[in-house]
């Protein structure tokens, strides 16, 4: 059956990163692609990939204001299971995120 699961929080820009762009990035190729995403896209809307199981995610960050964002996780799947597993490991890999 088709899922769709998401997750969101606000966070703070690190002062390690000139814009919300180098983030995206960030996301787009040491979260996506090493988390075998396919298909990786980074426009000016999103970050966003395909996986194996039928999944779409797609990472959205909201300026709330200064350095401060929303950021959106969310996927829809063939199924729940994988589909709710690929957004939890997303969101946990973003969260671990260090910048210097």
């Amino acid at each position: 059956m088709a899922a769709l699961f998401f997750n969101f929080r606000s966070m703070e820009l690190s002062p390690a990163l000139a814009n919300i762009g180098e983030l995206k990035n960030v996301i787009a190729n040491s979260v996506l692609k090493a988390s075998g995403f396919t298909d990786v896209v980074d426009t000016q809307s999103e970050v966003a990939g395909n996986r194996s199981g039928g999944v779409r995610l797609s990472v959205v960050h909201l300026h709330i204001g200064g350095a401060s964002f929303w950021q959106i996780v969310m996927a829809a799947g063939d199924g729940g299971d994988v589909t709710l597993q690929a957004v939890n490991e997303v969101v946990d890999k973003i969260k671990k995120l260090k910048f210097l």
